[in-house]
C-alpha cells in the first residue's frame, strides 16, 4: 500500500523518526541501527516502509533501506514474530549479517540479539533459512570488486561465522587483499584479514 516517505526529518529518538511531509507528521517506528545513519535535523530523508494495521493500532515501521525493508517483512511470516521482534532483530544486526546467521544455523549469534530466546532463533532458522541463503548470496554479488568474488567471497563468509559484521569484514578483507600479489590462498587471506580487524 505505501512504499516509501519522503520529507523533512524533524524529530528522532533510539527508536522513532518523524517525517514532515507537506505539514503533516509522519510518525515512524525505526530500527535501532538506523538511528546513527540519520542526517541532520531539518534534512531530507526517505524510509521505505511498512503500514502494519491491527485490531487496537495502525503503525508505521520506517527503514533506511529496502533491503532492511524487506527482511522485516519475511521475518514477520515466521509464526511467533511480531513487529517489535522483527524490528529488534534487523536492528540489532546487519541485513548481510543476520542472513548469515540464518543461514548458517548459528543460533548462539541470533540469541545475542536482546529478547531473541533459543526458540525464536531456531524457529527462525527452520522457517527462514532456505530463503535467507538466497538474500545472501544476492547480496555477496555487489562486493564491489569482481576478482574479489571467490575467495574474498569465501573469506567474508568466514568472517561473519566468526562474528564480525559485514562491514568489519569487508573492510579487514580489503587491507587484507592489498598485502597480496595476485590472489592468496583462503587461508593466508583470513590470516591476514583477522589481523586487520
Amino acid at each position: 500500500m505505501y512504499e516509501y516517505v519522503k520529507g523533512t526529518l524533524v524529530e528522532t529518538s533510539f527508536s522513532k523518526a518523524v517525517v514532515e511531509v507537506h505539514g503533516i507528521g509522519y510518525s515512524l517506528l525505526i530500527p535501532f541501527n538506523n538511528v546513527s545513519k540519520l542526517p541532520a535535523l531539518g534534512a531530507s530523508v526517505v524510509f521505505y516502509i511498512s503500514f502494519i494495521v491491527r485490531e487496537d493500532s495502525q503503525k508505521f515501521y520506517g527503514f533506511l533501506t529496502q533491503q532492511e525493508r524487506d527482511l522485516f517483512e519475511s521475518l514477520l511470516e515466521v509464526s511467533g514474530v511480531g513487529p517489535k521482534t522483527a524490528l529488534c532483530l534487523v536492528g540489532h544486526m546487519e541485513t548481510r549479517d543476520l542472513q548469515a546467521a540464518i543461514s548458517q544455523g548459528n543460533t548462539q549469534l541470533i540469541c545475542k540479539i536482546p529478547g531473541i530466546g533459543k526458540k525464536t532463533a531456531e524457529r527462525l532458522i527452520v522457517d527462514m533459512r532456505d530463503k535467507m541463503k538466497k538474500g545472501l548470496e544476492k547480496s555477496l554479488t555487489t562486493l564491489p570488486q569482481p576478482e574479489e568474488r571467490g575467495t574474498a567471497a569465501d573469506a567474508l563468509s568466514a568472517l561473519i561465522h566468526l562474528g564480525y559484521n559485514s562491514t568489519q569484514a569487508q573492510k579487514a578483507i580489503k587491507a587484507a587483499l592489498n598485502k597480496f600479489e595476485g590472489e592468496p590462498e583462503l587461508a593466508k587471506l583470513i590470516t591476514a584479514a583477522l589481523r586487520s580487524v
